[in-house]
């Protein structure tokens, strides 16, 4: 049969005629004539001025160009079709089956899409069902001004749909014939209540959409439209309201970031006071006479300042702890909700908030820990000054030294083990 069409399609391709409701008109050319006469094609010669060809003699529906076809009314025809398309390239349907330029290409879905719409169009005409029931999917089809009304009950208004005879010429690179199929699953006993929130989402997304292209639209974004259904649906299900939980996630964020921002502060304060601080110890060391008093009284003070610091790290990192924590609580008990591993993709949202906030405490801790060893190391460093003022040998400052690093460091592992612990608890 694809022989048989590329053959009419030489015949086509360098004439002129014209192509009428019954047959195909032909100016006359005895190389014309030859090829319909091999073909066995009857043809009629009127005094060598024209060749006509009766359409039935063909043996299949020809069409000049691609509007020719996409119409409704041709579209239900047989399924062994020809366009010729002269200033492009020539598509075939042979058997369900597309050729383009006479050649199978299973990625051009031209005559999928043009036979799923008008499936459509004669479902969508179907769901007009005469009964008592309080929910109809399609509430009136006006057959005659081609009109396909949807009431809302909750807008308390109504959305018209106007199909014509005239069908859009969809992208061919897309199959619609799948997201079709999945439409009319909607309607089985399993998913009894689907239609209710698929015709919400219908009504929803095409109101915004002039009415001259609403019923394409329509068809071209069903997939968008069952999602967004099926969404709702299982929003109804659960119990649950999206927009709500985010209102109620965005106070809990904000709660979060507020207590990592008052801990942020703090610390920020004391680190901007630090070089005053060192500053000034530094101009007392040095202008000071030795007095073993008053070194003593910086010693002291020095250790006051360290167990200071050891409690303000402590009292930190448990802070932060605490945060995660129940952020990661907070999070963990949202999305274990069934909508969620249904609908995977509609926590996003809440796992980039979770990121960021793990990411700014995690940020923090290494300030605090940061701040926590350079006032540690600042103090040590003020002891070895001091000692040598107070004319401690060398052995006797590094062992002080070192012994009071390693008591950080000791201090340092046991506070944040503590803490782990605790958060794992």
């Amino acid at each position: 049969m694809i022989d048989y069409q590329e053959n009419i399609y030489k015949i086509f391709k360098d004439s002129e005629f014209s192509i009428n409701p019954d047959d195909i008109v032909f100016k006359y050319s005895a190389e014309i004539e030859k090829q319909f006469s091999d073909l066995n094609i009857k043809i009629l010669n009127i005094r060598n001025e024209t060749l006509t060809v009766e359409k039935s003699d063909l043996n299949l529906n020809i069409y000049e160009n691609l509007e020719d076809y996409l119409k409704l009314s041709e579209v239900v025809k047989s399924e062994n079709v020809l366009i010729i398309n002269k200033r492009n390239t020539p598509f075939s349907f042979i058997d369900n089956k597309t050729f383009t330029n006479f050649i199978p290409d299973e990625n051009n879905f031209f005559f999928s899409n043009s036979k799923s719409f008008n499936q459509f169009i004669e479902f969508m005409k179907s769901q007009e069902i005469d009964s008592d029931e309080a929910f109809h999917f399609v509430d009136y089809v006006n057959k005659t001004n081609r009109k396909i009304v949807f009431t809302s009950l909750s807008e308390k208004g109504r959305l018209i749909m106007k199909y014509f005879n005239e069908i859009h010429h969809f992208d061919n690179k897309v199959d619609y014939s799948i997201s079709f199929e999945e439409f009319t699953t909607c309607f089985t006993k399993e998913n009894l209540h689907l239609p209710k929130f698929l015709k919400n989402s219908i009504i929803e997304f095409s109101a915004k959409n002039k009415k001259e292209i609403r019923i394409y639209e329509f068809f071209e974004n069903l997939g968008t439209i069952i999602k967004t259904a099926k969404i709702n649906f299982e929003i109804y299900l659960n119990n649950l309201s999206i927009d709500s939980i985010k209102k109620e996630y965005d106070e809990y964020k904000s709660k979060y970031f507020k207590e990592i921002s008052e801990i942020l502060s703090n610390i920020t304060q004391k680190i901007i006071g630090l070089p005053i601080v060192i500053a000034t110890t530094l101009f007392a060391l040095e202008k000071i006479q030795v007095s073993v008093q008053f070194l003593a009284m910086i010693i002291v003070t020095i250790l006051i300042t360290n167990i200071y610091l050891i409690l303000l790290l402590k009292i930190n990192f448990n802070d932060l702890a605490y945060i995660k924590t129940v952020s990661e609580r907070d999070y963990k008990k949202l999305i274990s909700n069934k909508f969620f591993m249904i609908f995977p993709d509609e926590k996003r949202y809440f796992t980039e908030i979770n990121l960021r906030l793990g990411k700014r405490v995690t940020q923090l801790k290494n300030i605090c820990e940061t701040y926590f060893w350079i006032i540690g190391l600042t103090n040590i460093g003020l002891n070895i000054l001091i000692f040598n003022k107070l004319d401690f040998s060398t052995g006797a400052i590094s062992i002080i030294s070192l012994v009071s690093l390693g008591i950080f460091a000791f201090t340092r592992n046991h506070i944040l083990e503590n803490i782990e612990e605790k958060s794992v608890i």
